[in-house]
């Protein structure tokens, strides 16, 4: 079941993205080292607080996450234009699930529930080959690439007319 995070489920989140930072550490990628570095549960609060995060429950485990956020410094850095909008982060599904289509499944969700008249944003980093062929099969198309990320749009708007 996918529902919209609440404070009590904070530490949850926060664990996921920790075991997710330590995954992608042990590989030798710095993506998502400054999660091992700062307070997590505090930046999850922070997210439900100022946007919309939703959590995949299963018997009662919350198994992933994602967040769909207004603009924050990050972004401003990797978009050059004023054109606000609203970013995806920390998109993390647990290991147990991985290939069961319950990122798809997020994915989705925060698409239809985003907000009609702004883009959607998104950004991996640019030799995440799996990221960089993913995100285009929702309908989002490569923008730019910048600081060793690409950024991703996708238009609700004009998805909808096509």
């Amino acid at each position: 079941m996918i529902r919209l995070a609440t404070k009590r489920d904070a530490k949850h989140i926060a664990n996921l993205i920790e075991q997710r930072a330590v995954v992608l550490n042990e590989q030798g990628s710095d993506q998502w080292t400054e999660y091992l570095e700062q307070d997590l549960v505090k930046r999850v609060r922070t997210d439900i607080a100022e946007g919309s995060v939703y959590v995949f429950e299963d018997d009662q485990q919350i198994l992933a996450s994602i967040a769909l956020l207004p603009p924050d410094e990050w972004d401003d850095d990797l978009w050059d234009d004023s054109e606000r909008g609203q970013y995806i982060h920390r998109i993390v599904v647990s290991e147990k699930l991985k290939g069961q289509g319950v990122g798809q499944q997020l994915m989705e969700h925060v698409l239809e529930e985003a907000d009609e008249d702004e883009p959607i944003r998104l950004d991996c980093v640019a030799d995440n080959e799996f990221l960089n062929d993913y995100y285009p099969r929702f309908g989002f198309v490569f923008v730019d690439s910048r600081n060793g990320y690409n950024t991703f749009e996708y238009r609700l708007d004009e998805s909808m007319s096509a």
